[in-house]
């Protein structure tokens, strides 16, 4: 049976090294950590986790809390993909996933709070940012460690990773109005998520940068953003409204769901009317015609912030901080020039 002893010698290192890399220590390099846990590997040791997690009070589990239930996550492209990235990361630095689903805003808290209370997490990633968030204000109380994806009412005072999500969602309508787009509908999801406020407000930015004026009618606001309700939507407003030209999806999701409208209607894309949306999912660039989309780069998001949450875990970061990280703009087929 393979020893720590074995594995220290044959890595030229201190078996105490070789400890240390275990609980992931920061007083190792990356270097060290790499070769130490290729041989461990190869050599089959596995370390009881459950007598170390006992002396140290850890769970080695990261706690992930997703706005829908977990059918409704996983119908979703961009979760399937910061999912992945959370994975890959979490278990290189010796963690596993736990994800705390519910129906609603009080079954969430709930089953949270009595995660950290049983002690079956060491950290949260909510991947998602809330207004009047009590999941959020009752973490911060008992000062349990939290990373948000998105970003928060009060930026000084978390641990976040985001984009910047009003100057890309202004740079994807002005790349609209570049094209002679004047005419621009746009459906929001619930204005309690912070990511629709930030996305409408680049959209209003871009509209008064470029002196045109915004027609409220080809702004529509719901609370349910699931594909019955926002096919019906799109299909309404283009017939109330004929001369929108193009269609601004909130999300990869939602555009694809509002192609399906405009297809069923015998409306052209991009001949009849152009639509972006906004992630770049990896279907975006299979759909038909290929989306043009915002490219919010989800595999770094995911990597960034559970870099970030372990370092927390770890008392390596003392001073709330956060990531911007980049957007870009991914242009396909599904727009039309008119000038």
């Amino acid at each position: 049976m393979t020893t720590l002893k074995d594995i220290a010698k044959k890595a030229g290192v201190a078996p105490s090294t070789v400890s240390r890399v275990i609980n992931d220590s920061s007083r190792i390099s990356e270097k060290t950590k790499t070769k130490v846990r290729k041989i461990m590997e190869e050599m089959g040791y596995h370390p009881n986790i459950n007598a170390r997690n006992l002396v140290k009070q850890r769970s080695h589990n990261l706690g992930l809390v997703i706005p829908y239930s977990t059918e409704k996550a996983f119908a979703d492209p961009f979760y399937s993909e910061i999912l992945r990235a959370i994975g890959v990361l979490a278990h290189s630095k010796g963690f596993n996933l736990l994800l705390l689903t519910s129906n609603g805003e009080e079954e969430e808290k709930k089953t949270v709070l009595n995660a950290v209370k049983g002690k079956q997490i060491d950290g949260v990633l909510l991947l998602r940012a809330k207004k009047e968030d009590n999941l959020i204000n009752e973490l911060t109380k008992i000062n349990f460690p939290f990373v948000i994806v998105g970003r928060p009412e009060e930026t000084s005072k978390y641990y976040w990773v985001n984009n910047d999500n009003v100057k890309a969602s202004e740079r994807i309508v002005d790349y609209l109005i570049d094209k002679g787009h004047k005419k621009i509908a746009v459906i929001l999801g619930d204005d309690n998520y912070i990511l629709n406020e930030d996305r409408l407000q680049g959209y209003v930015n871009s509209f008064q940068k470029n002196n045109l004026k915004i027609d409220q009618d080809l702004i529509v606001q719901t609370k349910k953003i699931d594909h019955n309700n926002i096919y019906i939507l799109a299909q309404k407003m283009i017939k109330d409204h004929p001369e929108i030209t193009a269609f601004y999806g909130m999300s990869d999701t939602m555009a694809y769901t509002i192609m399906q409208a405009m297809s069923d209607m015998n409306i052209k894309i991009p001949e009849d009317i152009s639509i972006v949306g906004f992630n770049n999912n990896p279907m975006s660039k299979i759909v038909s015609p290929p989306l043009t989309t915002v490219d919010i780069n989800i595999y770094l998001l995911g990597n960034k912030a559970t870099e970030l949450l372990i370092a927390v875990i770890n008392g390596q970061i003392e001073k709330y901080e956060h990531t911007i990280v980049p957007a870009n703009i991914i242009e396909r087929d599904s727009c039309k020039n008119l000038n």
